[in-house]
């Protein structure tokens, strides 16, 4: 494998050099960098190197003035940024000016930036106990403190109950409200920015929701992609939004989750339970689902999860969000920078879009080449596959059938850039019959790893 490497050292620049940067349009993003917490000032420094990675968007922290700590050992942690305290007023991870900075930067690169925002709720900090305070608003535009039941029956206490038993539940049913938040969708977009998240839209009513989503549309004139936060629950299912716009798909979140942690098996994806919508924002991880992300204390509200036991679980799972054909990945900014393979996801998934924009054959099939449950070979048609190794061991056999697969020729893994090649030896049959080199056929994946191949001319594994 590392003379191979160092034989098709050549073909390195190849990806990078014959494959489009993401264009500006209204189209469903290729791949999000959720730029969790980050400054505006410390994402203008990288966002063109992210649209080279491959990324067509950027998403950036919560943007309004929001709640601050007062306790020293609390220092001044993600989550007070999404307890916002003034909707009229640019002041999250930098100021106004900053943001415009940063917009400028991002489409100079021909890279989109999405804008969380936060309409649920206000901050719980205590100088705002008195609901009055808040810039724009008055009391009165308050639910009545209600504890939240996730598993009554019944979604009305997801709408009207406070989170957290303590963030102050806004009436989207007052104009005056939606008026305010409104305006902060337009600010923004007047900002340049090109597309929203809306955190926590399932604890607002469908129909203020879709009001919001229209008036992006009207504003944007339809050139805005725009997502909504639903965790799914026994009382909320993702059918209940999906409809207004796409959603986070945290039911393949929690399929991934069982079938990459220790125990699981990955055979299950083969058929994974998903929500049946191309659009959905999928991920191995997100804020809300890991512990701990870089120097960020352990959250204590993480949601099923993913890191558990290893954290490479939640980049394994990421690595396989990156392969599929369908969805819209999200990959926090901690896991791009820390798990190899990741970027190379990225390339790969920017690669299989340029192939079917082209008419080529890029379909999603997870094969059944290995009866693993560690292993999981996924097929984009015939221009590249992916292979992952959850296992604490090396994966090698020295034989794969792939008779039954639509892969046939040479292909280059775009990390380590060897080649193999998928060739019929025996009349009828199809066999990996180079694997880095001439001298092995078969497969060898080390642990806890994962591999995306893109199809070359074969001449490229003749040499």
């Amino acid at each position: 494998m590392h003379s191979s490497v160092r034989r098709f050292a050549a073909f390195s620049a190849w990806v990078a050099l014959s494959v489009s940067a993401p264009v500006l349009a209204a189209d469903q993003p290729l791949a999000i960098f959720h730029a969790f917490d980050q400054t505006f000032s410390a994402l203008q420094d990288s966002v063109c190197e992210l649209g080279k990675q491959g990324y067509s968007h950027v998403q950036i922290p919560p943007a309004q003035r929001s709640a601050k700590p007062h306790e020293p050992e609390t220092k001044d942690e993600w989550f007070y940024r999404y307890q916002p305290i003034d909707f009229s007023t640019i002041e999250g991870r930098g100021t106004e000016a900053q943001l415009r900075s940063l917009i400028a930067k991002a489409h100079s690169c021909k890279v989109k930036v999405i804008a969380d925002v936060v309409f649920n709720h206000m901050t719980s900090d205590s100088n705002f106990s008195s609901l009055d305070k808040f810039p724009g608003l008055q009391s009165g535009d308050f639910h009545e403190k209600k504890h939240i039941e996730y598993h009554d029956g019944n979604v009305t206490t997801e709408i009207v109950g406070w989170l957290n038993d303590d963030l102050p539940d806004l009436k989207q049913e007052h104009e005056s409200v939606r008026t305010v938040e409104k305006n902060h969708l337009k600010k923004l977009l007047e900002l340049g920015i090109d597309g929203f998240r809306f955190d926590a839209a399932k604890h607002m009513e469908p129909r203020f929701v879709k009001e919001y989503i229209d008036f992006v549309d009207r504003e944007s004139h339809g050139n805005a992609w725009n997502y909504l936060e639903v965790i799914e629950d026994d009382d909320t299912k993702l059918e209940a939004y999906n409809w207004i716009a796409a959603v986070t798909d945290f039911r393949l979140y929690g399929t991934l989750t069982a079938a990459f942690k220790h125990g699981g098996d990955l055979r299950t994806l083969r058929v994974a339970n998903a929500l049946d919508d191309a659009r959905s924002t999928t991920f191995g991880a997100n804020h809300d689902t890991r512990r701990k992300i870089g120097s960020h204390p352990t959250n204590d509200f993480a949601i099923n999860p993913c890191d558990v036991g290893d954290t490479s679980d939640c980049h394994l799972a990421d690595a396989y969000v990156l392969a599929r054909e369908g969805g819209t990945p999200l990959i926090l900014n901690e896991d791009n920078l820390v798990a190899p393979y990741i970027p190379s996801g990225v390339k790969f998934r920017q690669v299989m879009k340029e192939r079917g924009k082209q008419g080529k054959n890029v379909r999603e099939h997870v094969l059944g080449v290995v009866d693993n449950d560690t292993l999981l070979v996924m097929e984009r048609g015939e221009e590249g596959f992916f292979v992952v190794n959850k296992a604490a061991t090396v994966f090698d056999t020295p034989a794969i059938d792939m008779t039954l697969t639509h892969l046939e020729g040479c292909y280059r893994e775009l990390r380590n850039n060897f080649v193999v090649a998928i060739e019929r030896n025996i009349p009828g049959k199809k066999f990996v019959t180079m694997w880095g080199t001439r001298a092995r056929g078969g497969m060898e994946v080390h642990a806890r790893d994962a591999l995306y191949f893109i199809r070359e001319p074969f001449s490229v594994c003749a040499h």
